[in-house]
């Protein structure tokens, strides 16, 4: 992480680079109360972003990315599933115009830890995480934009911890998410 940092200090940005701080989440839940296939799920995806632009027309930004997210599952009387992590790592975002409105953003989280339970064993996780969205900003001042994107998100957990016992795993999570966005942004 300090080599990152270091990286982006060492960027050719000029004293008129622009900044910009995005947030955005997301929340789903759903319940099935039948009598037959009842199950209650939810998650909570929040999205934390700050980058400095790194080319002339200040449309595209490089910093980095905070992902902390929960979701959990209960099946009938079924012990309850549930991951709760965090994420992070570089991330680019580009509004396609100067305009600032319609971006698109891409990130890679080397760093994703947290826990999961499953069958009713709670695991220390780590891994990877990938990212890509789309989506548009609507401007309510000079500064401030409120905005929605679609989110593509694909977690790969490489090691699983129970106790004391370490061993690799080759497991996945992948969420496809709208998000409501807050950013802002100085030219």
């Amino acid at each position: 992480m300090t080599k990152f940092f270091i990286l982006l200090l060492c960027l050719p940005l000029n004293s008129y680079a622009s900044f910009l701080f995005n947030y955005g989440l997301n929340y789903t839940s759903e319940k099935d109360s039948s009598s037959t296939g009842e199950y209650d799920t939810s998650r909570t995806f929040h999205n934390l972003f700050l980058g400095a632009s790194v080319n002339g027309k200040k449309t595209l930004f490089f910093g980095w990315n905070i992902n902390s997210w929960a979701s959990s599952l209960q099946q009938g009387s079924a012990p309850e599933n549930s991951y709760s992590m965090t994420e992070m790592g570089p991330k680019i975002h580009w509004f396609i115009s100067d305009n600032y409105n319609v971006y698109l953003s891409a990130e890679w989280n080397p760093y994703a830890k947290g826990t999961r339970d499953k069958v009713g064993t709670s695991r220390d996780i780590s891994g990877s995480s990938i990212g890509v969205g789309a989506g548009y900003r609507f401007k309510l001042s000079r500064l401030v934009g409120l905005g929605a994107g679609l989110h593509y998100h694909s977690l790969s957990i490489k090691e699983e911890k129970v106790g004391s016992t370490e061993q690799d795993v080759s497991d996945g999570v992948t969420n496809i998410m709208p998000m409501l966005e807050l950013s802002i942004l100085t030219r």
